[in-house]
């Protein structure tokens, strides 16, 4: 699972956050309120994202940051997003200099913030070794895949497809991106192979047709 700290004094903010990130992309949410708090917390885990709140009570959010970027080995060079009410371009420039990746503005729109957070999210190296969903269990390792308790039998594309769909839950996924992705470098597939490949998913998980949508135009996005 991806890791994502959130720190901010803020507890409101926090369970806030908690809260619109429940379920989101196979997050695993951690949470500090001050300065130290997140330096013993970054020793001990790997954090891939950590949302920052600038202004921290017992020491600058902008210091924790330069702190972080100083020692990748020792703090595994998360991607850092600030959280912050100060928007002048001064004050941007020198976060970006110190080594924030990005910059959300307080109070934040919803649909920002997750816009900006997935394209982190994105980037964020696979290293699942098993995945869990609404009773479905896929075992990447030996690609099996189960549903409350039964083992499923998939071909290799629909074994694919299932765990890219879930790796991605949350994210519209074109059909063209879904086949780059799971078909690759098979360029005499069209993306009608995409539909007739899941068909047969939701054949054998119907629970897909409730939670797996069709865009019109757009693609699929798995809730």
């Amino acid at each position: 699972m991806i890791k994502l700290l959130i720190v901010d004094d803020s507890e409101e903010l926090r369970e806030y956050l908690k809260t619109l990130l429940k379920n989101y992309h196979n997050l695993e949410i951690f949470e500090a309120e001050n300065f130290l708090e997140t330096l013993l917390l970054c020793k001990k885990i790997n954090f891939d994202i950590i949302l920052l709140d600038l202004m921290l009570p017992d020491g600058n959010g902008s210091e924790l940051c330069k702190n972080i970027r100083k020692n990748p080995k020792i703090y595994n060079n998360p991607f850092i997003i600030a959280l912050t009410a100060n928007t002048s371009q001064e004050s941007i420039n020198l976060n970006l200099e110190l080594g924030c990746d990005d910059y959300i503005q307080k109070p934040f729109n919803n649909r920002e913030f997750l816009i900006r957070l997935e394209k982190f999210i994105a980037r964020v190296p696979v290293s699942y070794s098993e995945i869990n969903y609404n009773g479905i269990k896929i075992c990447l390792k030996n690609k099996a895949v189960f549903y409350l308790g039964e083992c499923i039998d998939l071909s290799k594309n629909e074994f694919e497809l299932l765990s890219y769909f879930l790796i991605n839950k949350g994210l519209l996924l074109s059909r063209d991106t879904i086949l780059n992705s799971v078909w690759k470098d098979n360029f005499e597939i069209s993306e009608k192979a995409v539909d007739q490949c899941l068909k047969r998913l939701r054949k054998k998980l119907p629970l897909l047709n409730e939670f797996l949508l069709s865009k019109r135009g757009l693609g699929y996005i798995l809730k």
